[in-house]
């Protein structure tokens, strides 16, 4: 690939002693092998954390209001939800604990890993803690609240 060719500003090419420092930067990052290495980091980082974030995804049906959280795949003793006033936060927590003893050469190694991931949701409406479904597969996490709707009564003002 030639240099004139790697160092284009939008449309036009210059040289690269017309570009400023940024310009050169910018053009640094859009190049095919960094945007490859880029991406690859991106992957790998994603990999080794394994509580990285909670997707929340809502929608209604005729009768509910559904909450759906996308969390890492954990055990449903590490999840914990808490309701106040219209605020619902999940807590995910992963403790990991790792003890070793090797009696040959007598050495001792623990090792205590603690992570911790949450999420507070604003609720459209107050609700009763007793009135949430919850339902849990492996990732998924659905959160079922019923509508709260009123009938309004309509009163005849006209005297017949």
């Amino acid at each position: 690939m030639k240099e004139k060719d790697i160092f284009k500003n939008k449309n036009e090419e210059q040289k690269i002693e017309s570009l400023d420092f940024f310009q050169i930067v910018d053009q640094f990052f859009r190049s095919e092998p960094i945007k490859q290495f880029m991406s690859e980091f991106d992957s790998i980082m994603q990999q080794s954390l394994p509580l990285n974030s909670i997707a929340v995804n809502t929608f209604e049906t005729d009768k509910t209001c559904v909450i759906e959280l996308q969390i890492p795949p954990v055990k449903k003793e590490q999840i914990n939800l808490e309701l106040y006033d219209q605020y619902l936060t999940i807590q995910i927590t992963n403790r990991e604990e790792i003890k070793e003893y090797n009696e040959n050469s007598s050495t001792f190694r623990n090792y205590t890993s603690l992570d911790s991931l949450s999420k507070t949701i604003l609720l459209p409406y107050p609700v009763k803690e007793h009135e949430i479904k919850t339902t849990y597969k492996k990732g998924s996490l659905l959160v079922t609240i019923p509508k709260k709707s009123k009938t309004i009564l309509i009163q005849d003002d006209s005297k017949s």
